[in-house]
């Protein structure tokens, strides 16, 4: 495939579509949208993976291609405030040089990120379902269940095309924490007509509909009920609904939990800041750690297997609040991110090492995925009727499923790689090759 042309980067209306990151991937979602030679940019993260020693490593995408064919961001727009669509921001925010707009919420969450002796570009916080131009483009942030607050689609309307950039989302009726997805927005939109879905397709092959966080709230409260000592639970930090149903259920079983781990404490302090956690509070690890077993409900970061991680120290014997002791439990709300298996086979191995017993949501229903299975692809691709589908977010077996999904709902379309230039006017498809690489990061 050749290299794009100056008139396609710089001169045609397109609409034009490349991914610099998120595609036949999981984690470094950027995804370029081009037209008339205006360029913004949706989401910016960062990838972890495991090296074969078992050592997280951290990439953002590089920004090669953009300083080869002179393309310059006018925007960059924040569907939600995963690290995987915001951690990249305070490496590569000041090289792209534009405005970021984000929800309240996401722009906290990006704000801690920042060195404030450094000076930045404007971030301006959006407000959903008010669309925003921005020049070329028309931005709308369409509300979605998802596993974090204020999570967003996009929807751009640029040369004629009308654009849903999915972000990651979930349909779910009982969310616990933060809004419902905008049903009838959805509708409407679908009545006018989407030309082309980019969507997640992270779940892509599962199917059925999703669990919901109230479900994953009373499979939690059973299963802690029926542990006997000390119960540690490992969830994604940003889990605020998790971390909210926890607070519950220490109150519901006669325990008092605590938070192990910087993120949890910084995600805890932003719920509490934009009143998404009002129930009852945590108490501090030294109090905690003086109550007998058999009160405690500790919960913690690591569940993904990062040695440095709370979990990780508790399972080497080296964190400095708390030692595990036989007949504790870990359970394990949360999905294992692909790339991080052998790592997180060691946590298990290092805790069963100890006496402690291991329950994870093969076992229990203790988890709930934030992406959608088919049933929910099925309900939303109906609202929104669309015409073609680029599959995103995901390695390229979860894209291919998605697109043959796609497929046997009468959706057009192809399955993008990084660096494929994508011709949106009509049937997408691929016309040039951009260069695509991740850049190493120190977190040091």
């Amino acid at each position: 495939m050749p290299a794009p042309r100056f008139d396609q980067l710089h001169r045609e209306p397109g609409p034009f579509f490349v991914a610099l990151g998120g595609a036949g991937m999981f984690g470094a979602n950027f995804y370029l949208y081009g037209s008339a030679g205006q360029w913004i940019a949706i989401d910016c993260g960062f990838a972890l993976d495991s090296t074969p020693s078992g050592v997280n490593r951290v990439s953002v995408p590089s920004l090669a291609a953009l300083e080869r064919y002179d393309i310059k961001l006018s925007a960059l727009l924040i569907t939600h405030g995963h690290e995987d669509h915001i951690g990249a921001i305070p490496h590569l925010w000041r090289s792209l040089g534009c405005p970021l707009y984000a929800s309240p919420f996401a722009a906290r969450l990006i704000r801690n990120k920042l060195d404030p002796a450094l000076e930045w570009p404007s971030l301006k916080e959006i407000r959903p379902l008010e669309p925003i131009g921005l020049g070329h483009f028309q931005a709308e942030w369409i509300p979605v269940t998802h596993s974090i607050p204020e999570s967003h689609a996009i929807v751009l309307e640029v040369a004629g095309k009308r654009l849903y950039h999915s972000g990651d989302w979930k349909l779910d009726p009982s969310p616990l924490v933060g809004g419902l997805t905008a049903q009838s927005r959805l509708q409407a939109l679908g009545r006018s007509g989407i030309d082309v879905i980019i969507g997640d397709s992270t779940n892509a092959s599962v199917s059925g509909a999703s669990c919901s966080e109230a479900t994953v709230q009373n499979g939690l409260l059973d299963t802690i009920r029926t542990c006997r000592k000390r119960v540690v639970v490992t969830c994604f930090a940003s889990n605020l609904a998790r971390l909210h149903s926890l607070a519950e259920i220490a109150m519901d079983t006669a325990r008092y939990a605590g938070l192990l781990g910087r993120s949890l404490l910084t995600m805890h302090s932003a719920g509490r800041a934009h009143d998404y956690l009002r129930g009852p509070a945590f108490i501090g690890p030294w109090e905690l750690g003086y109550l007998p077993r058999e009160q405690q409900l500790w919960i913690c970061t690591g569940s993904q297997g990062e040695p440095a991680a709370a979990l990780g120290r508790l399972a080497s014997g080296s964190h400095p609040h708390l030692e595990l002791e036989p007949g504790d439990a870990v359970l394990f709300s949360s999905r294992l991110i692909p790339g991080n298996e052998q790592a997180l086979a060691a946590i298990k191995a290092g805790l069963q090492r100890q006496g402690v017993d291991v329950i994870d949501d093969e076992m229990a229903p203790i988890h709930a995925s934030g992406h959608p299975p088919q049933e929910d692809l099925r309900q939303l691709y109906g609202w929104l009727r669309a015409r073609h589908l680029l599959p995103v977010h995901g390695e390229p077996y979860h894209q291919q499923a998605h697109m043959a999904f796609g497929r046997s709902l009468g959706l057009g379309g192809l399955v993008p790689a990084n660096g494929d230039l994508i011709d949106l006017r009509a049937q997408p498809c691929k016309v040039a090759d951009l260069p695509f690489a991740l850049t190493p990061i120190d977190r040091s």
